[in-house]
């Protein structure tokens, strides 16, 4: 019976509030509010599970901490240090602050030698990595900076070391440092990692599943003063989605949210009704307008059900690890990225472009739900108070109906933060 009514609100919606209103049913509104946060739940966690995050070693907010000189060794000859004066200056947009971070803090790490061909650094006891696929980290990231001196190295070596220092991989970067053009300025790397990735070197019975400390070797071809900085340097290149990370923590934030959502909008559209049949000195009561109120809202339902269709058609998308912090839900609780593309690195920035590219569709589709739904939701407003109140002109059914589906937004707007 209560389904036959729902139904009804789509092709005949005045005999479905007239049965309504005859006979208000509190059971009619529970069933709207249970399938309501069941579609807009299932619409949440469908979209989480098209968007793969990048996560990183060490996790985005403390990628600073492989910086600091005092996690680090080196040879006799080196001497590590925090250099405050020149850090390498990467400020993204995070959307939970609105505001700029500086994603790996405000000092970089300085090598300096004297009289001497050639720096030996090293860092342990800091991770243990997996560059397994599909589990495990696929690319180091890092950003070098030659000072001096004013020519490239005669050779440059990466050293991952797998649990002891006999057994480890060696990748020659001496190629990406040998262009003039690197020396004084930021040098941004990023070298492949695991089985499949070519260039390294295996010594030893090592293992690509357990990586446990990193060596950075840089040879010249005569004795010189050395400065090497190091602006950043992390793993990543592992994608996980939201539901695989954290799908209960994505019911806990969704359900209780998407609830208030439905119950905000009942209450203040059966509320702003009620106050309009008081403000006209005609007769009320609160129980039929509460239950038609809920009936009108089943075309959120709807809309719902509709975005959740959209989100299954998104294909898997991959956010980068500089990208995903900027992102927030839009007014329709669909998700986008509300920074300034141009401070993002080219390679984040054309990433970027072709998510939007990909997300067009499913974006537009769930604008025009938007738009169709609160339409309808007027229209069924004034069917629903010109069956409470038949002898209300249609201008006077239309203005209660446009005034109360008006502030009902405006609310959602304020205390929801989406409509």
């Amino acid at each position: 019976m209560i389904l036959d009514e729902l139904a009804q609100v789509v092709y005949a919606p005045a005999k479905a509030f007239k049965k309504v209103i005859e006979n208000p049913k509190y059971l009619t509104a529970f069933v709207v509010l249970v399938l309501f946060i069941a579609f807009a739940v299932g619409f949440e966690f469908v979209q989480f599970s098209k968007i793969y995050v990048e996560n990183t070693v060490p996790q985005v907010g403390s990628l600073q901490s492989f910086l600091n000189s005092t996690v680090w060794t080196s040879s006799s000859k080196v001497a590590l240090s925090n250099n405050f004066a020149d850090p390498f200056n990467y400020t993204i947009f995070v959307a939970a602050i609105n505001g700029n971070y500086s994603m790996f803090g405000n000092s970089s790490l300085e090598m300096d030698a004297n009289s001497t061909n050639s720096i030996t650094a090293l860092l342990s006891n800091q991770f243990r990595i997996d560059c397994i696929a599909p589990s495990g980290y696929q690319n180091l990231s890092m950003t070098l900076k030659q000072v001096k001196p004013s020519i490239a190295p005669q050779s440059a070596t990466l050293t991952l070391y797998s649990i002891n220092e006999t057994d480890f991989y060696t990748y020659d970067l001496t190629t990406s440092l040998s262009n003039p053009s690197t020396i004084g300025v930021w040098n941004n790397l990023t070298i492949p990692l695991g089985p499949n990735a070519s260039g390294w070197t295996k010594t030893g019975p090592a293992s690509w599943g357990n990586i446990t400390a990193l060596q950075l070797s840089l040879t010249y071809p005569a004795n010189s003063s050395i400065t090497l900085r190091i602006g950043a340097l992390f793993f990543r290149g592992l994608y996980e989605t939201p539901v695989q990370s954290s799908g209960v923590g994505l019911i806990e934030q969704f359900l209780p949210s998407w609830g208030f959502w439905f119950i905000l909008a009942w209450f203040v559209l059966t509320g702003m009704i009620y106050l309009f049949f008081y403000a006209l000195k005609t007769t009320r009561a609160w129980k039929p307008i509460f239950i038609g109120s809920s009936l009108a809202l089943f075309v959120m339902v709807i809309r719902q059900a509709v975005n959740l269709v959209a989100a299954a058609t998104l294909p898997a998308l991959y956010y980068p690890y500089d990208v995903t912090l900027g992102v927030r839900f839009n007014l329709f609780g669909a998700t986008t990225y509300s920074g300034q593309a141009s401070s993002l690195t080219n390679q984040s920035q054309s990433i970027l472009k072709s998510i939007n590219a990909a997300t067009a569709g499913f974006g537009g589709a769930v604008l025009v739900m938007f738009a169709i739904s609160y339409v309808w939701l007027f229209a069924l407003c004034t069917i629903m108070i010109g069956t409470l109140k038949p002898e209300f002109s249609v201008a006077k059914r239309f203005t209660i109906a446009l005034v109360s589906v008006a502030v009902t937004i405006l609310l959602l707007l304020l205390l929801v933060g989406f409509v």
